[in-house]
């Protein structure tokens, strides 16, 4: 949601170590860009092996099924070395060999020479809670095993990982050899610690203020009224730009010099009404839908559900504006 292209360049330019991409179509998306630096796939369904090797993008592979078919493909293109991230599922049951397969893993990587283990890495479940602590210890010290285990079986070094943002705040003990920034990396905290800044800003501007009298209907199949004479601001951001439709009705608010104001009515598609009668906002201000004065978090608390929900749900055509300090 926040750009990949202007994402990827600034952490190259940072120097981080590698970048992670859902799908290969998005990591050649990056090269074609200009980026240049480690690519890892996590959901590497692939389809075109050759793009993958052509754009050196490295897969994550989970099962043996699929260490098969890149084995085959790297031979097929006459591909030495290839490197690619062995997943191990220690609890999260989603993707990855088991930790009883890592000798048969070990046995069929080191039987060729198409393709080797750049890392082994795994997923932590409920790192951002404390009552999860025991499960994420058991996950940590399985981990740490299998981890050993594939490396000795190896007979060489390979990057071990399992931290993600709420582990790297929580479980510094655990840090190996990389860390996976994720919602970290937005400025929002995965466990509820304080200290990340906020990096990213929804903003708008009024379009229109009207003059309602008390008793009249706003919006859509009028589900709001208005119960005084009041000021209703019309902003240009619906549903189709990402302002989800649970926040209608006074479930959600936004911020306006200063001042918190609810939605009212129903949120159209592209525009929703605030009302503004105890500001004294015009025309043309400024409209903060999430910010520094409207943490994300908050908008997510309310739907039930976690910031990247709300991050990745802002449409396409919403202009993104950057800013390099």
């Amino acid at each position: 949601g926040a750009g990949s292209y202007e994402l990827a360049k600034t952490l190259q330019q940072q120097g981080a170590s590698y970048i992670a991409v859902a799908a290969h179509d998005e990591g050649v998306a990056l090269r074609e860009a200009g980026i240049t630096m480690p690519i890892m796939v996590l959901n590497p369904k692939v389809v075109n092996y050759k793009a993958l090797f052509d754009n050196r993008l490295e897969p994550e592979v989970f099962s043996f099924d699929m260490c098969r078919e890149i084995i085959r493909e790297a031979q097929k293109f006459d591909v030495k070395d290839y490197p690619i991230h062995i997943k191990i599922d220690t609890g999260m049951h989603r993707l990855g060999f088991q930790p009883e397969d890592v000798p048969e893993v070990c046995r069929r990587l080191k039987e060729q020479s198409g393709v080797v283990a750049r890392s082994v890495f795994s997923h932590l479940v409920g790192s951002d809670s404390y009552i999860f602590d025991d499960f994420t210890k058991k996950q940590l010290d399985t981990f740490t095993r299998v981890a050993a285990e594939l490396e000795a079986g190896l007979e060489y070094k390979v990057i071990k990982h399992i931290l993600n943002s709420a582990g790297i705040e929580r479980f510094t003990d655990y840090q190996m050899d990389m860390v996976r920034l994720g919602i970290g990396l937005y400025g929002v905290s995965a466990s509820g610690q304080k200290g990340l800044r906020n990096i990213s800003t929804l903003k708008t501007t009024i379009l229109q203020i009207q003059n309602v009298p008390a008793g009249d209907s706003i919006g859509y199949s009028r589900m709001s009224y208005v119960k005084r004479d009041s000021r209703i601001a019309i902003i240009p951001i619906g549903y189709a730009d990402g302002l989800d439709r649970h926040f209608s009705n006074g479930g959600g608010e936004v911020v306006i010099n200063g001042h918190r104001c609810p939605i009212i009515g129903n949120i159209c598609m592209d525009a929703c009404m605030i009302d503004v009668t105890d500001t004294d906002a015009h025309e043309g201000d400024s409209v903060i839908i999430f910010g520094e004065e409207l943490p994300v978090s908050e908008l997510s608390d309310k739907l039930k559900t976690i910031p990247y929900e709300i991050l990745t749900s802002i449409s396409p055509r919403v202009k993104r504006v950057y800013y390099r300090e």
